[in-house]
């Protein structure tokens, strides 16, 4: 049985612990919330690009203005150009001919917000980031790193143009799912890393853990194959494969396709297969832990995390075969949102056990 009791270990992070300037709990508790408030509102940007992909607004936007984009078109003439450059592209040719100035604003309004909650993101880690570093409520270590995530944020908007500029191509009527893979880990890196640094913030000392080692490569694994799954889950989504269920054509069943595994990337029936058996095995291996960690009595901080990672995983069980079954957006963005809430999930037990020893 693993001790309860959790000895500190040394860390670079926490090498000296003034009782004042920016290693003070005052500070270190600031800038935890600060980093909180950072990845939920990443969490929440997953759902509206959920959405706008979803609902296929994310194509009416056709330019890349990151500082004039700012504003929405403010006049009627504004709006006639923008709608007049919608009209070149082949998803209007395709699947929207004849649509009106009312049924191109109903695309308009979630991408342009999808944008604007990206700029407001970017000025939510810029300008806190400036004033903690200049009235020195912040430790020295983070303040490069964190300057890095800003720049990593900045590129990750170039990537989603270069992925919204994929669905202008002759033919497509969506972006390609390969651009909307990289767009969308970039994201999850990009969560993973604030997540974690503001877990290591507000504890910066590793628990010495006995006995928990082998949990924690359990747990390594099983993040491992979430990721894989996740993975699956955006191919799914990019190729719009939940139009494609069928139970007549046992699409969607569970059961492999008879040309599996050709058309991983491509073949609605293949792909929906693949990742509803890595969605299996990810589900399985977390509730494997949860199994595991209560079986142990292992120490309240592993144990709580470990089942909000096992009541998350039930839960997108369920969110995912309903969003299959009904075919609903809304189902599937909040399947995605909770996927990355699962993520996090995991994100907090592997902390927590990243000192664990045999």
């Amino acid at each position: 049985m693993p001790s309860d009791t959790a000895r500190p270990a040394s860390s670079s992070f926490n090498a000296a612990r003034p009782s004042g300037g920016a290693a003070s709990q005052a500070n270190r508790k600031l800038v935890a919330n600060w980093l909180y408030l950072l990845a939920f509102m990443i969490w929440v940007m997953v759902g509206i690009g959920g959405y706008t992909r979803d609902s296929g607004s994310g194509l009416s936007i056709m330019k890349w203005e990151p500082i004039i984009g700012v504003l929405p078109p403010m006049s009627q003439d504004a709006w006639a150009k923008l709608f007049a450059l919608y009209k070149t592209i082949p998803q209007y040719q395709i699947l929207h001919p004849g649509m009106g100035m009312h049924g191109f604003q109903q695309l308009f309004w979630p991408e342009y917000f999808h944008r604007l909650w990206g700029r407001l993101m970017g000025a939510v880690l810029l300008v806190p980031l400036v004033v903690l570093a200049l009235t020195g409520r912040i430790e020295k270590r983070l303040i490069k790193w964190l300057f890095l995530l800003f720049v990593l944020g900045g590129l990750q908007g170039l990537i989603g143009w270069l992925m919204v500029s994929s669905g202008f191509d002759p033919d497509s009527t969506a972006v390609a799912p390969g651009w909307l893979s990289l767009h969308f880990f970039g994201a999850m890196f990009l969560f993973s890393a604030v997540l974690w640094t503001a877990f290591t913030v507000t504890a910066p000392e590793p628990a010495r853990y006995a006995g928990l080692k082998g949990l924690r490569g359990h747990s390594v694994g099983s993040f491992v194959v979430l990721l894989l799954a996740m993975l699956g889950g955006t191919i799914v989504s990019g190729i719009h494969g939940i139009a494609d269920f069928s139970m007549a054509r046992q699409v969607g069943t569970g059961q492999p396709p008879a040309h599996w595994p050709s058309g991983a990337f491509s073949n609605p029936a293949t792909v929906i297969f693949d990742h509803q058996s890595l969605a299996v095995m990810a589900s399985l291996a977390i509730l494997a832990i949860t199994v595991r960690v209560l079986r142990r009595e292992a120490p309240p901080p592993v144990r709580d995390a470990a089942l909000l990672a096992g009541g998350l995983v039930i839960l997108q069980f369920v969110l995912g075969v309903t969003a299959l079954v009904s075919g609903k957006i809304e189902l599937g963005v909040v399947h995605q949102m909770n996927a990355v809430a699962l993520m996090g999930a995991m994100l907090l037990l592997l902390h927590r056990l990243r000192g664990a020893t045999r």
